[in-house]
């Protein structure tokens, strides 16, 4: 008996001893966010999700889903979070957002140097007439979405819009800035050959959370305070460089 009550304060201190653990939903396939390849989650996001709740003493599993799922899952309160999420109005209707974000992401149109030289663009309306590849269901703001004077071509994915401006193919193309440096990161054959010419969006990127899950309050407060221990910290750039390159901008992204 006597051995049993010592062994017992122990054995309760190695469960209090356990840290939290929380899951959150992560969108599948928008690379270099949040994707899966040869089965495995990564990604800047998962990057920085992680790092943030160990910040904060706490496991997180993520889950790999759809986008959609993602966002349905988290509506009717069977997860508590998911990313990646802008903050728009229909958004903040259904969901609660921490008060850091994950990090900003600008919407650029690229082109290829020597369309640059030969015709300057300065705003949307000198687009007009021009055809503009990017990847179908990717949203680049009302002024460039609803203008039809705008010719859109739809292609499957981000390396195919730049691979289209690249070869001459398309003089311009819609592109997430993180993206671009992702895919220039990658493939240096493309350096020195893409030009940014107009910026379209500029917004911060979020975990969204549930406004019913039992976890959900928690876990804003924990990604809240592990968000921004880590941006004031070294290991918030190394994240970014280790999937972007070392010469990225940081600024624009924090």
């Amino acid at each position: 008996m006597t051995r049993l009550y010592w062994i017992l304060p122990i054995l309760l201190v190695c469960v209090c001893a356990q840290a939290k653990s929380y899951r959150v939903l992560a969108e599948d396939n928008w690379p270099p966010f949040s994707y899966v390849e040869n089965g495995r989650l990564q990604g800047v996001s998962v990057d920085l999700v992680r790092a943030a709740l160990e910040i904060e003493s706490s496991e997180v599993e993520l889950l790999q889903v759809p986008y959609l799922r993602c966002l349905a899952l988290t509506a009717i309160g069977k997860e508590p979070g998911c990313f990646n999420s802008a903050k728009n109005q229909e958004l903040i209707e259904k969901y609660v957002f921490p008060e850091e974000h994950l990090f900003r992401s600008r919407g650029l149109i690229v082109t290829n140097r020597h369309v640059k030289k030969t015709k300057p663009i300065r705003s949307l309306r000198e687009l007009e007439g021009e055809t503009v590849a990017h990847p179908s269901g990717f949203p680049f703001g009302k002024d460039f979405d609803d203008n039809k004077k705008i010719l859109k071509q739809f292609t499957a994915n981000d390396m195919t819009s730049l691979k289209l401006v690249v070869t001459g193919r398309i003089n311009y193309a819609a592109i997430d800035e993180m993206v671009l440096y992702y895919y220039l990161e990658r493939n240096p054959q493309f350096r020195g050959k893409v030009a940014t010419v107009l910026e379209l969006t500029n917004e911060p990127i979020y975990v969204h959370l549930s406004r019913s899950h039992p976890q959900s309050r928690e876990l804003k407060e924990k990604l809240d305070r592990g968000l921004r221990k880590l941006k004031a910290s070294n290991d918030y750039a190394r994240i970014m460089q280790r999937w972007l390159g070392k010469d990225i901008p940081l600024d624009n992204f924090r």
